[in-house]
């Protein structure tokens, strides 16, 4: 039942909701070490995460339909955006994956370059499933108390949050004295 629950937690944390739960997913990672094997917690997560990643490739190329947004990929720097990342999509797309560069613009830039969605998932795999192992083998070694991981998460969850509102306010202003 625990090992389904991690499974469902890497779909929703890798879903559309990611951007707001930055680090949930390692902090959660993190804790379940405590119960399964680094490796198959690594393999549970991929897959689940691989999962998530379908989900948003088609929400992303349906929503890149809509009249508004179809507009914005005519603009240059999405075009140009879409053509550096189509030089080289799957590795470009496994490191991304791989390391703690967030990752939005691979989920976006792989549907509106029409990157075939069976590659991109490999790369998802192929960049993930390490990443997720080194997290959990770090927290065999280290292994640290409940408390720690969720109040570490929450921290994080309130800067990122933080920042996205800040970062609104920003834009909200710059345009009321404009």
């Amino acid at each position: 039942m625990k090992l389904l629950a991690f499974f469902l937690l890497a779909v929703v944390v890798h879903g559309p909701l990611s951007p707001f739960l930055p680090t949930a997913f390692e902090a959660t990672l993190l804790y379940y070490v405590r119960f399964y094997p680094a490796l198959l917690l690594a393999v549970v997560g991929t897959v689940g995460a691989s999962l998530a990643e379908a989900i948003n490739y088609y929400l992303v190329d349906w929503a890149a339909e809509l009249p508004k947004l179809a507009e914005l990929k005519k603009r240059p720097a999405v075009r140009w955006s879409i053509r550096a990342f189509l030089r080289a999509p799957f590795w470009t797309t496994v490191i991304v994956i791989f390391s703690p560069i967030p990752d939005s613009a691979v989920r976006i830039l792989a549907p509106l370059g029409r990157y075939p969605l069976p590659r991109f998932l490999a790369a998802v795999a192929l960049g993930r499933f390490p990443r997720l192992l080194l997290i959990a083998g770090f927290g065999v070694l280290v292994p640290m108390p409940a408390w720690v991981l969720l109040g570490a998460g929450l921290i994080l969850v309130a800067i990122a949050v933080g920042r996205r509102h800040a970062a609104i306010g920003i834009g909200w202003l710059r345009r009321r004295w404009d």
